[in-house]
């Protein structure tokens, strides 16, 4: 079920980006068009474009199945750590919130840019473009945050927000605007050139670990806000942009040199085996001789 909520922006609250504490008046909507449940990932693909071209956005239902996210999710925690202490991410505040989070940046990790790599077929079809990546951020929020609403750089023309778990299996909604904004690239991304006392409706998206919302984060208004309910709760956010698109300098966020470089392998003069290295897993057919 989507709640639509009715925003009006005020000047007082531009301090926050202008919209974590709106003038509000709340309707309910029994309504289920955003929420799909396919698994013919072929049909599903056709529904979402439809939805993302004629609204600006859709839910993908179990974009990754919630096993799979629960694996990606422990995969983070054993290559970042889960502790401020063992963390080998990034510590620090994000842009729109107001408490220290636990990030990873897709080009400081490669399991984490391996993700971003791999998902960019499935968003070309989708979006029927020739799409390029742009960015990743994965990040852990804290019970009581929000994140604040707000439109994106031109690097996130089409973006993924993704759950990946709870740690109380508490629905925490994404809201997204039912109305699209003018995308304009000399604006920062705390939505500054919204006018004072506009009004436009917010949907409230639910959102279980695996689902993911498929939206235009350049003129989409978007965030959670409303506070965590979960002790903790881990997500991740890809973008990309269409390689023919007006935003097409963003792909690899301005990293090519950095990205796209020429790969070797050099194999000995003289072969044979190398041992394993230390903790790594040994290859099936060796384990099942142990076995007998």
């Amino acid at each position: 079920m989507l709640d639509l909520i009715y925003v009006t922006i005020k000047a007082e609250t531009r301090r926050a980006l202008g919209l974590d504490k709106p003038a509000s008046t709340r309707k309910m909507m029994d309504n289920q068009r955003g929420r799909i449940f396919m698994y013919d990932r072929l049909k599903q693909l056709e529904v979402l474009r439809e939805s993302f071209e004629n609204n600006g956005w859709a839910l993908a239902h179990q974009l990754f199945p919630a096993e799979v996210a629960q694996a990606v999710l422990h995969g983070f925690q054993r290559e970042l750590g889960n502790t401020r202490e063992s963390y080998k991410g990034i510590w620090a505040k994000g842009p729109f919130t107001d408490n220290f989070c636990f990030e990873s940046y897709a080009y400081n990790n490669a399991y984490h840019g391996a993700i971003l790599w791999t998902l960019t077929p499935y968003m070309q079809a989708m979006s029927g473009k020739e799409l390029l990546p742009t960015t990743s951020y994965f990040r852990v929020y804290r019970k009581g945050d929000v994140c604040k609403l707000h439109m994106d750089r031109p690097a996130a023309e089409y973006a993924i927000s993704l759950t990946l778990g709870y740690s109380d299996g508490i629905n925490w909604p994404l809201w997204v605007s039912e109305d699209s904004f003018e995308a304009r690239e000399d604006r920062d991304s705390q939505a500054a050139h919204i006018p004072d006392d506009s009004q436009f409706g917010m949907l409230r998206v639910p959102m279980e670990p695996g689902d993911a919302v498929i939206y235009d984060g350049v003129q989409r208004l978007h965030g959670r806000n409303d506070p965590n309910p979960n002790r903790w709760s881990a997500h991740l956010f890809f973008d990309f942009v269409d390689r023919n698109g007006p935003y097409a300098k963003e792909a690899f966020d301005n990293r090519t040199d950095h990205v796209l470089r020429e790969s070797d392998f050099i194999f000995p003069d003289k072969d044979g085996p190398k041992r394993n290295a230390k903790g790594g897993l040994k290859p099936l057919s060796e384990r099942r001789k142990k076995k007998k």
